[in-house]
């Protein structure tokens, strides 16, 4: 299993905190105020052949994903504000941290799927059922959070067209959300290779 040093923990999280409040927005420094030692923590995946499945994966992967989209974005000179990439890229995926009061992954209690599937963590049956996208939608909205259409699209379509909710956007997704899939598919990829 990888994993994060504390030190790692505590600069990734201030990256990814210092970025966020690039964006002047007040809402999101209360999302960050409120949820911020859950988001430290948060993994980004379950199981341990996924990317992520350690503390800390879930501010990883977001600062990983945006880096990678900010190249995408120089290397194909796209006209896209820095802005929706930061707020896209950063918290497209905050959902994994859970509903206000419970967190999305809770520890694996079972010595059978922790050893035979490397599944070290199992979704909270506590919370209400809801799509990591639709998550992360409900969490910044109700920190009052304003999304472009864009950005809206994009945290949307982030999970991929193979969700049948998303399915109706192929061949009409905006930029942003075709930058952001690139990003994360490379972003993975590249934690996949490197473990090979």
């Amino acid at each position: 299993m990888s994993s994060l040093a504390a030190e790692d923990l505590q600069n990734n999280w201030e990256r990814f905190d210092k970025l966020c409040r690039r964006l002047s927005d007040h809402h999101i420094n209360k999302l960050l105020d409120e949820l911020g030692e859950r988001l430290v923590m948060c993994p980004a995946s379950p199981r341990e052949d996924q990317h992520g499945c350690y503390p800390g994966g879930l501010i990883e992967h977001g600062l990983e994903t945006t880096a990678m989209m900010r190249k995408l974005k120089d290397a194909y000179a796209l006209d896209i504000p820095v802005s929706s990439i930061l707020k896209v890229g950063l918290l497209h995926s905050v959902g994994k941290v859970g509903d206000l009061t419970h967190d999305y992954f809770v520890d694996q209690p079972s010595d059978w799927h922790r050893e035979k599937l490397g599944q070290l963590y199992k979704y909270n049956e506590e919370i209400p059922k809801m799509s990591v996208s639709h998550r992360t939608l409900f969490l910044l909205q109700h920190f009052g959070v304003i999304l472009t259409g864009d950005e809206w699209l994009a945290i949307q379509l982030a999970a991929g067209f193979h969700f049948e909710e998303n399915r109706f956007y192929v061949g009409s997704e905006p930029t942003l959300a075709l930058v952001l899939q690139q990003a994360k598919h490379a972003v993975i990829h590249k934690a996949v290779t490197l473990r090979a």
